[in-house]
């Protein structure tokens, strides 16, 4: 099995994964989550080839489908199409699709993607300020939480961390 793609993964990360879903899909059938992830991967192999528009096309099919079918987690989706407008100039609506994807509250509790929305949002000069406070807050907020829930999630991510670093005898 791959390991899990990261927003900055190799075309060779991204081919070896297609080529498991691909797998999948021939041994198990066509799921609408196989569908997606297959529609997502080409178009992320053809962003990272440099072939903007036709990635973007993929893309555009991928949240056809999405939509048609209920797919429920869809950010990364939408954070390649934000990337294919923002490589092909048309920034306004790049900068659009980055801020509507942090609105969601589920989007931004994936720190992964929440990081690689931010630092797409920090090249624009006009919006560093903006994301730099809100890295402050964010971590303001993950260090210091006001309420039960977030003080019970930093006790869970402290503990999660101290038990995988014992685990690989870091500590």
């Amino acid at each position: 099995m791959a390991k899990k793609l990261t927003y900055t993964s190799t075309y060779d990360e991204i081919g070896w994964s297609l080529r498991e879903t691909l797998d999948a899909i021939e041994k198990h059938g066509e799921t609408k989550e196989l569908k997606y992830d297959m529609l997502l991967k080409y178009g992320r192999l053809y962003f990272v080839e440099g072939n903007y528009e036709k990635a973007y096309k993929i893309l555009v099919q991928c949240s056809i489908h999405a939509m048609d079918n209920w797919v429920d987690d869809v950010k990364e989706m939408y954070y390649w199409s934000a990337r294919c407008l923002e490589e092909k100039g048309d920034n306004d609506r790049a900068i659009s699709g980055y801020l509507r994807l942090l609105e969601s509250e589920k989007n931004i509790e994936d720190e992964a993607f929440l990081n690689a929305a931010l630092d797409r949002l920090n090249l624009y000069k006009n919006l560093s300020h903006l994301v730099s406070e809100f890295k402050k807050e964010r971590d303001e907020e993950l260090n210091n939480p006001k309420d039960l829930a977030g003080k019970a999630a930093k006790f869970l991510r402290e503990w999660e961390t101290k038990n995988n670093q014992t685990k690989h005898g870091l500590s």
